[in-house]
């Protein structure tokens, strides 16, 4: 049976920290999402909660920063177990993202009375007790993203609540245009019994008519789960005619092969990483750094609905330690993941949230997607 993991709203709404008002603004925002998921009021509180203290943590120690917010519904269930939707989960997912000086000790920083500002230090450890879900990624000198979910029915009742499909993990920040308040990138994930295919898409321009644009284009991804990139790219073209167009990527990950069979129109980035030798290997008696291995996906010029020639698939092995990360041109391609030591075994959805921190260009609609291999 096929399941749509995302059939949720792809963007987050992003709040500018830089002043003590930003965070009153954040945390009314970040309620209303909450209520309109369903949590009740005492989740609802803690997601109050935890939008105050990491908001005032950004001012504290960076000055400066963002929070995302962004609700997730219940989904259908999937074909490998696993999926907190299958269970009815419903919640808020909640970055916090800066620039700062970073953690110096991260396990030091979680305990209560810790500060390095002379306050009472109770911030990281009440938004670990708050949370259902917590997790960090933060160097010195180059800032601190921190993602945090809230869901109903209180910390601990229900599985962790991100997207996991059995042996992947998905993660997703997509953020729109600045004052806008539909978002033309989107991006979607559709799995079946053999793998799963997944959409990353920009429709032209930005506001309404570029997220009619992209919501067609998902259509299409659910209406033919399993279908070759190349094909769907054909229907999209089909079904996106009346609208304004769009730059569009498909990439299928088939398990069962260990492969990735990729095709894109337009300006959309796709890569896959391979992390199995990252870190240190041991040659001889001789510890050397390992190495990050990466292939970049083509997409060729043109435009989903409008001027596109005919499609042409490309194909990449999907290591056990593989990565795929796909973005929108809302960022730039001169990351890195290298760059970033132990990024690499953060959860998918703090990647995603650590490469649009630093890359996004802050003046279109922006979305970064990684779907990472879970190791056994």
């Amino acid at each position: 049976m096929e399941a749509v993991l995302n059939n949720v709203p792809s963007d987050h709404t992003a709040f500018a920290i830089a002043d003590a008002s930003d965070i009153a603004f954040a945390r009314r925002g970040a309620v209303e999402a909450a209520r309109k998921v369903g949590l009740d009021e005492t989740d609802a509180g803690r997601v109050a909660l935890v939008v105050t203290e990491a908001a005032t943590n950004i001012l504290k120690h960076a000055g400066q920063g963002e929070i995302l917010v962004r609700g997730l519904y219940a989904a259908s269930a999937d074909p490998y177990g696993g999926y907190p939707g299958a269970s009815g989960v419903a919640g808020i997912e909640l970055f916090a993202l800066d620039n700062g000086p970073g953690i110096g000790d991260l396990q030091a920083a979680f305990a209560d009375g810790h500060s390095s500002t002379g306050t009472p230090g109770n911030g990281l450890g009440a938004i670990r007790r708050l949370s259902d879900e917590l997790s960090v990624y933060s160097q010195p000198d180059a800032g601190t993203a921190i993602r945090a979910f809230v869901q109903t029915g209180g910390t601990g009742s229900s599985p962790p609540a991100d997207e996991r499909l059995g042996p992947v993990e998905i993660g997703g920040v997509g953020v729109c245009y600045p004052g806008e308040t539909m978002c033309g990138d989107a991006w979607a994930l559709v799995a079946d019994a053999k793998g799963l295919s997944l959409l990353v898409v920009d429709g032209l321009g930005h506001g309404p008519d570029a997220h009619r644009a992209a919501a067609g284009a998902i259509e299409v991804l659910h209406a033919l789960p399993g279908r070759a990139p190349g094909e769907l790219l054909e229907r999209m073209h089909e079904a996106l005619r009346p609208t304004r167009g769009a730059a569009a990527a498909v990439a299928r990950i088939d398990l069962g092969a260990a492969r990735v069979i990729f095709a894109g129109i337009g300006n959309i980035s796709a890569c896959v990483i391979d992390e199995r030798d990252a870190g240190f290997s041991v040659s001889g008696r001789t510890r050397v750094p390992g190495s990050t291995q990466s292939r970049q996906l083509v997409s060729h010029n043109g435009i989903v609905g409008h001027a596109m020639r005919k499609t042409q698939e490309f194909e990449a092995n999907w290591p056990s330690g593989g990565m795929l990360v796909m973005h929108s041109d809302g960022l730039g391609t001169r990351w890195d993941i290298a760059r970033y030591p132990g990024l690499s075994h953060q959860r998918a959805p703090l990647i995603a949230a650590t490469l649009y921190r630093d890359f996004s260009r802050r003046r279109d609609d922006a979305t970064v997607v990684v779907v990472k291999a879970t190791q056994a």
